[in-house]
C-alpha cells in the first residue's frame, strides 16, 4: 500500500509540473456562441448542445473542443471525467465507480451496461456551424485494437443535418475475448424561414457482438503474482470461465418531432408552440452459450441441457403532445425576468418476449423556468403515470440557481430530486434457460439533495441519497430488495485548469454508502495532464501529455454476461492500483496524430490491475492514431 501511495505522489506530481498543453488561441470564442461564423480556416469554431427529447429545454450552446490535447482520448472511458470498471478492453460492459441514480419517465425493460458507448437520443450533440464540420478518426491499438469516427454536420438555410458513426473492434488478449461493435445516429432539422414551423427528425443505431469469457478462473494467482517475476504473459495460459459464450445485442430508435410556434398577425404576439412527439425503440438481446459450464450454470436449467440461448425482446411507441411558451431550440434568455412553463400528456404503448408483456402507460407532466431578481434561476418539473406497468410512478425535481457573475458562468446551485418508481421489468418478471422469478415488488423511493459551486467549468457538488425499497442483483445473480434505507454521501471535484500552454483536467470523489449492497471506493480519482510547444516556425505543434487514475479497494460489482448486469458480491475486493499512461501527439494544420502507451506500470508495482473482478485490464499496450477534421 506504501509503495503504491509513493508511485502515485511522484506521476501525480510529474504529471502536476509539466508546463503545458493545448492552446486556447485554437478556439476563438464570438461574442455570439450561436453564430459560428469562420475566424479561421484551419481552426473554425463548432458550437454544439445537447438535445433533451421531449421534454425539451431551452439549449445552450458550447465551443466544440478541438485542440490536440483530446486527440487521444478517442475512447471514452480515456476522458478525464469518466472513471469506470469495465472487463480490461474498451466497448464491453462497464459500470461508474460515482453511484448515480437518474430514470426518464415510461417504461423500462432494462437498463444496458454500456452508457458510454450505447447511444440515447439525449446523448445527442446538435452542432452549430456556418457550413460544415467533418470529423475522421482512426485509432489502431497493439496488438488487436481498432476504433474510428466519421461525423459530418451540414448547414443549408433551414436545413441542418448530421450523421455519426462510431465502430469499436478488439481480438482482445485473454481467450475468448473480444468485441465487435458500432453505433450511428444520423438525423436533420428544417424551420421554415418564418420559424412558423419546424420538424426533427433522428435515427440511433447500436449494435454489439460480444465474445464472453466471464473472466479468467485464477485470477487469484494472476494477481498475487511477484512483480516483475515473469518478464513475459501469456495470455493463452489462463482459463476462463466460458469458452463458446457470445452476446448479441441491438437497439433501435427512431424519433420525431415538430412543432408549431402559433405567432399573433401583430408582431412580437405570441401564443405558444404546441409540439408533438413520435418515438419507436426497440431492444433484442441475445445470449448463446454450448458446453456449458457447471461451475457457472450450477446444474439449472428450465428449457435444454445443453444450450443456453436467453433472448430478451421489447419495443416501444410513444406520443406526446405539449403546449410551452418557448419555442424548442430556443436559447438560454439574457432576459433579467422571466417565465417560461409546458406542460402535456404522453401516451406509451409496450410489447415484450420473454418475458411477455403487453400494456399502455399515459403520463402527465409539466415543467417551469423562472429567472427572479435578475441572479435566481428557478426550474421545476413532476410527472405523473397512470395504467399499466408504470401506474402511480411519479417524479419532481426542484432546482435553484444562484447567479454570483454571469458573464463569468459564476453559480451557486442547490437541487432536489425524488423518484417513485417501478424498478425495470427485468427485475420483476424474467424466463431463461437458467434463471426464472417472478416479483410483485412495492414502488423504490430515491430522494437525492444536491449542493454545488461551479465557476466556468470548475464544479465543487455535494450529493446525498436516501433509498427505501432499493433492489439490486445479489451474489446468486437474482433480484433482491432492501426494505430499509440506504444513504450515500458523495462530494466531487472537477477542475480544467488551463494556463497558457499547460492544460490539467482533475477529477477527484469521496464517497460512502451505509450498507454493502452499494458497491462505491471510498476516493476515486483522475488526473490528466499535458504540455505543448510548436517547432519549424510553429507549424507542427507537439504535445505530451500523461494520464493517471486510482482508486481505494473495495467490494466492485461481478459481471453476469448472461443477464448483462452487474451484481452484488463480498468475495474479492479490487483497487488500490495505480493505472499511468502516456501519450505525444502532432499536428499540422487539421490534421493529428498520437501514440499512447497504457498501463505503464504493470507488472512494476504488481498484476493486481483489475477493476471488475475476475476481468484483468491490459497489460501495457499501444495505440497510434490519427484525426482529421475538415471545415467548408
Amino acid at each position: 500500500m506504501r509503495k503504491i501511495l509513493a508511485y502515485f505522489l511522484v506521476c501525480f506530481c510529474a504529471l502536476c509540473l509539466m508546463p503545458d498543453i493545448q492552446a486556447q488561441e485554437d478556439i476563438p470564442t464570438p461574442k455570439d456562441s450561436t453564430n459560428a461564423s469562420a475566424v479561421s480556416p484551419d481552426f473554425m469554431p463548432v458550437f454544439l448542445t445537447t438535445l433533451p427529447p421531449e421534454q425539451f429545454e431551452m439549449v445552450q450552446y458550447k465551443p466544440l473542443d478541438t485542440n490536440i490535447f483530446y486527440t487521444p482520448q478517442t475512447n471514452p472511458l480515456s476522458d478525464p471525467l469518466n472513471m469506470y470498471q469495465n472487463l480490461g478492453i474498451f466497448s464491453q460492459a462497464h459500470k461508474n465507480m460515482i453511484f448515480e441514480f437518474e430514470r426518464p419517465i415510461g417504461f423500462s425493460m432494462i437498463t444496458l451496461p454500456f452508457p458510454l458507448y450505447f447511444r440515447r437520443q439525449s446523448d445527442l450533440h446538435y452542432f452549430d456551424v456556418a457550413t460544415s464540420y467533418t470529423k475522421l478518426n482512426y485509432t489502431y491499438g497493439l496488438a488487436s485494437e481498432n476504433s474510428f469516427q466519421a461525423l459530418h454536420t451540414q448547414k443549408v438555410r433551414q436545413f441542418k443535418f448530421t450523421f455519426d458513426l462510431n465502430g469499436y473492434s478488439n481480438k482482445g488478449y485473454f481467450i475468448h475475448q473480444g468485441t465487435n461493435m458500432f453505433t450511428m445516429n444520423v438525423f436533420g432539422h428544417y424551420q421554415t424561414p418564418k420559424n412558423r414551423y419546424g420538424v426533427f427528425v433522428s435515427y440511433l443505431l447500436n449494435h454489439g457482438k460480444y465474445s464472453e469469457n466471464g473472466g479468467i478462473t485464477d485470477h487469484a494467482e494472476f494477481a498475487d503474482r511477484d512483480p516483475l517475476s515473469a518478464k513475459t504473459l501469456d495470455y493463452s495460459n489462463h482459463s476462463v470461465l466460458f469458452s463458446n459464450a457470445s452476446s448479441l445485442i441491438n437497439t433501435h430508435d427512431t424519433y420525431l418531432m415538430q412543432y408549431f410556434n402559433m405567432e399573433g398577425k401583430r408582431k412580437g404576439f405570441y401564443f405558444g408552440t404546441l409540439t408533438h412527439t413520435f418515438q419507436f425503440k426497440s431492444i433484442s438481446s441475445l445470449f448463446y452459450d454450448h458446453d456449458l459450464n457447471n461451475d457457472f450454470y450450477q446444474n439449472q436449467y428450465y428449457i435444454n441441457t445443453d444450450t443456453t440461448r436467453d433472448t430478451i425482446k421489447y419495443y416501444a411507441i410513444s406520443n406526446a403532445l405539449q403546449w410551452s411558451n418557448y419555442r424548442p431550440f430556443d436559447t438560454v434568455s439574457s432576459q433579467h425576468y422571466f417565465f417560461r412553463i409546458a406542460g402535456g400528456a404522453r401516451h406509451e404503448y409496450v410489447g415484450a418476449f420473454m418475458p411477455y408483456y403487453r400494456g399502455n402507460t399515459m403520463t402527465l407532466f409539466a415543467r417551469t423556468n423562472i429567472r427572479l431578481f435578475t441572479v435566481w434561476d428557478i426550474f421545476g418539473s413532476i410527472s405523473y403515470s397512470f395504467f399499466g406497468y408504470n401506474k402511480n410512478d411519479a417524479r419532481a425535481s426542484v432546482k435553484a440557481t444562484f447567479a454570483i457573475s454571469r458573464k463569468n458562468s459564476h453559480y451557486l446551485g442547490f437541487s432536489a430530486d425524488f423518484y417513485r418508481i417501478s424498478p425495470d421489468y427485468f427485475y420483476s418478471y424474467y424466463i431463461g434457460n437458467n434463471s426464472l422469478w417472478y416479483n410483485d415488488w412495492p414502488k423504490q423511493n430515491i430522494l437525492k439533495l444536491s449542493a454545488y459551486w461551479t465557476r466556468t467549468s470548475y464544479k465543487l457538488s455535494f450529493n446525498y441519497y436516501m433509498m427505501h425499497n432499493y433492489i439490486f442483483m445479489n451474489s446468486h445473480y437474482e433480484p433482491e430488495i432492501y426494505k430499509k434505507g440506504i444513504n450515500v454521501i458523495q462530494l466531487q471535484a472537477e477542475a480544467p485548469v488551463r494556463i497558457h500552454n499547460f492544460s490539467m483536467d482533475v477529477n477527484l470523489a469521496l464517497q460512502h454508502s451505509t450498507k454493502s449492497y452499494i458497491a462505491v471506493p471510498l476516493f476515486a480519482g483522475k488526473l490528466s495532464a499535458a504540455y505543448c510547444f510548436r517547432i519549424f516556425k510553429k507549424r507542427l505543434k507537439i504535445q505530451l501529455g500523461g494520464d493517471l487514475m486510482f482508486n481505494t479497494s473495495y467490494y466492485a460489482d461481478i459481471y453476469n454476461p448472461l443477464l448483462h448486469q452487474f451484481c452484488y458480491q463480498e468475495e474479492t475486493k479490487v483497487g488500490n492500483y495505480l493505472y499511468l499512461d502516456l501519450h505525444i501527439s502532432f499536428r499540422v494544420k487539421r490534421i493529428s496524430f498520437f501514440v499512447r502507451g497504457s498501463n505503464l506500470l504493470a507488472g512494476l508495482i504488481g498484476y493486481n490491475y483489475f477493476t471488475t473482478p475476475y476481468y484483468p485490464m491490459q497489460a501495457q499496450s499501444f495505440r497510434v492514431g490519427i484525426n482529421w477534421r475538415f471545415y467548408d
